[in-house]
């Protein structure tokens, strides 16, 4: 009986002392949350962490080094800030439509940032670079097909081509044969298929990805386009040379699909007789302007400026870079379009990846089929991300069930068949049909096609509802934005609005600094323009007359309605217009100035002060000064702030 008690009494005081741990850990962890609250502003808390993060971010890469401040000053500035948000806050100024509206529009722009996978787009960037800085030299047949053609059209153009390449590789036919026989392209007749050299963005993307993606020698498979099919041969793939900045001399052929013998003759004897004048010393410049057919390179001394391997005449290029050095000019070359003599004046090498960085970011964001391709592997990423799951079988079965027309009712085992799941979340028949219904079309026709989107929708609606958790950034950039806007609408509301109303308060703290704004050397006086020499002869007179009030002269002059002068009176310092800067300095004289039009009445003064109306933008700062102070000792006041000026002493300052 004692060995019991004594075991109950053991066991009792054990459980005592864990639960007096447990709680001097808990309020070990309370007492160090406390003591990590640098600042408290009508109870909010703000951390060490949190300041010394918005402290830091403020106070580096400031243009003027006299602006950064201690952790102690910025402090100062980080409460008054605070002070007014929380006001605004208090107010309600945060459930305004006009805010609502304002924060969202950010937020989703923001957003698209986020919902991109930053390495996917890291990664096309760098891929078109490469592409930018490596051209490929590729022939295609093209058989036209309308983008919106049947099935049926589509694959006769499909099996056609495979029938074409099957011929080229059992060598019945070369491809620059079946080229002019079968493409329809209507250049092939002429070039046979051959598309010179080529980078990036220069043909569409699907036949760009399908050069590049084909090794050189082979053909490819049918590609299909917006146009139709291809058949893509790669017959050659090099690096980018760089640019050269040419001119030319030019003697065109009159029709260049049809150059005669004799033609080609002459031409090329005329190009080697400026060819032999250029060896003996005569200028470039003037043979081109005086000699070359192509005129508007020809007013320039045949200036053509950078070009590079995917110039359109590739014995043109091939010409241009087999130049050494800048001032080298080549012997008469032929084109299909005529003979020139080119002449190489700058050459670029590549541009590297961080100078092209930016620009490829920007045209990957305006090419469809780039950011869709972006997009295609950011939901792939997602979807294995969030064990996306799709039940086929039962999709399937959906399918099955479903009318032609889209319908809101639909069968009930219909509607609660789940179709895919992730993130623990199920999608199901209903949801699919309330999602595909405002699209208006026949089910059959969008069922594969809306089925994918209502996927990628939801997935990336739930990845968006995810960001402020998943990137601490993002969380940080919308707090800002949102304390930003607050900021603008307490401060215009409170301090801006009112000192640009309160023309009694203006006024008086005008009366009180008076002086506090001065002229330097300046014009008083008139300033006239007379539109004919009949009204010059006039104001001549009535200024002589002293009769000086701009009233009584535009009264006297401008009479029956006739607008004959122009009068302002006022007092200009240098640089206040560029008219008085000539009439009163002697500056440089503006195009419209006719100085027997144009002249002035009055005197050049030293000093002066400003009135209210030449200093309001100034005086109405001032004013504003004024009040936000004074608003913000009344928000003191208001809200209870307290520092922790001992943690504060721990944070690292910028200075």
């Amino acid at each position: 009986m004692l060995k019991n008690i004594i075991k109950k009494t053991t066991t009792m005081k054990n459980a005592r002392i864990i639960n007096f741990l447990l709680l001097f850990l808990i309020l070990s962890v309370f007492t160090s949350a406390k003591n990590n609250i640098i600042v408290t502003i009508d109870g909010r808390e703000i951390t060490k962490e949190a300041y010394e993060k918005i402290y830091w971010k403020n106070n580096t890469n400031l243009n003027d080094e006299s602006e950064v401040k201690t952790p102690e000053e910025y402090m100062e500035m980080f409460i008054n800030f605070k002070l007014k948000v929380i006001e605004a806050e208090n107010r309600g100024l945060d459930t305004t439509k006009a805010f609502r509206d304002e924060f969202k529009t950010y937020r989703d722009e923001l957003a698209k940032n986020y919902l991109t996978d930053r390495e996917i787009t890291d990664s096309i960037v760098r891929d078109v670079y490469n592409r930018t800085v490596n051209f490929v030299k590729a022939s295609h047949i093209l058989l036209s097909v309308n983008n919106n053609a049947p099935p049926a059209d589509t694959l006769e153009a499909y099996n056609k081509l495979m029938d074409i390449r099957e011929k080229i590789v059992n060598n019945e036919i070369t491809f620059e044969e079946a080229a002019v026989q079968y493409s329809t392209d209507p250049s092939a007749k002429i070039n046979k298929g051959n598309l010179g050299y080529f980078n990036a963005f220069k043909m569409i993307t699907e036949f760009e990805d399908a050069c590049y993606n084909t090794p050189i020698g082979e053909i490819s498979m049918p590609v299909k386009t917006k146009i139709g099919y291809h058949l893509i041969k790669v017959t050659d793939k090099k690096p980018s040379e760089g640019e050269v900045k040419v001119a030319h001399i030019m003697k065109r052929f009159a029709v260049t699909d049809s150059v005669s013998e004799e033609e080609d003759i002459r031409l090329e004897a005329e190009a080697d007789s400026l060819y032999n004048l250029l060896e003996n010393g005569a200028d470039f410049g003037k043979l081109a302007r005086e000699n070359s057919d192509d005129k508007p390179s020809a007013k320039q001394d045949g200036l053509l400026e950078f070009i590079n391997r995917g110039f359109f005449s590739e014995e043109f290029a091939n010409a241009a870079f087999a130049l050494e050095n800048d001032g080298d000019y080549t012997k008469p070359v032929r084109t299909r379009y005529g003979w020139h003599i080119i002449k190489r004046l700058d050459f670029r090498p590549p541009k590297t990846f961080e100078e092209l960085e930016a620009e490829l970011a920007s045209k990957i964001k305006s090419s469809p089929k780039r950011t869709a391709q972006s997009k295609k592997r950011f939901i792939a990423k997602l979807k294995n991300e969030y064990n996306f799951k799709v039940y086929s079988s039962n999709f399937d079965q959906f399918k099955s069930m479903m009318p032609d027309t889209i319908k809101a009712e639909i069968p009930e085992k219909a509607a609660k068949l789940v179709l895919f799941e992730f993130a623990d979340q199920k999608y199901n028949g209903q949801q699919l049909i309330n999602f595909l219904i405002p699209k208006g079309k026949t089910l059959k026709r969008l069922m594969h096609i809306g089925f994918n989107e209502f996927i990628e929708e939801e997935i990336v609606e739930y990845e968006d509802s995810r960001l402020t958790m998943k990137y601490p950034e993002f969380k940080s950039l919308l707090q800002e934005y949102h304390d930003g806007i607050l900021l603008f609408t307490v401060m215009e509301s409170d301090v801006w609005n009112v000192a640009m109303n309160d023309t009694t308060g203006l006024l008086e703290y005008y009366e009180e600094n008076k002086g506090k704004y001065k002229l330097g050397e300046h014009f008083d006086g008139l300033y006239l323009h007379c539109f004919n020499a009949e009204a010059r002869k006039k104001a001549d007179s009535l200024l002589e007359a002293g009769i000086t009030d701009p009233d009584a002269i535009l009264e006297q002059i401008n009479t029956n309605g006739e607008r004959n002068i122009s009068v302002t009176k006022s007092r200009w310092e240098k640089g206040a217009s560029r008219n008085m800067d000539y009439l009163v300095w002697g500056e440089e004289k503006p195009k419209n100035v006719k100085d027997d039009l144009y002249f002035l009445w009055g005197e050049l003064k030293d000093s002066g002060v400003k009135t209210l109306d030449e200093a309001r933008g100034l005086y109405i700062s001032d004013y504003q000064d004024v009040i936000e102070e004074k608003w913000l000792k009344h928000l003191h006041e208001k809200y209870d702030v307290k520092v922790n000026k001992k943690l504060l002493r721990k944070v690292k300052s910028v200075k």
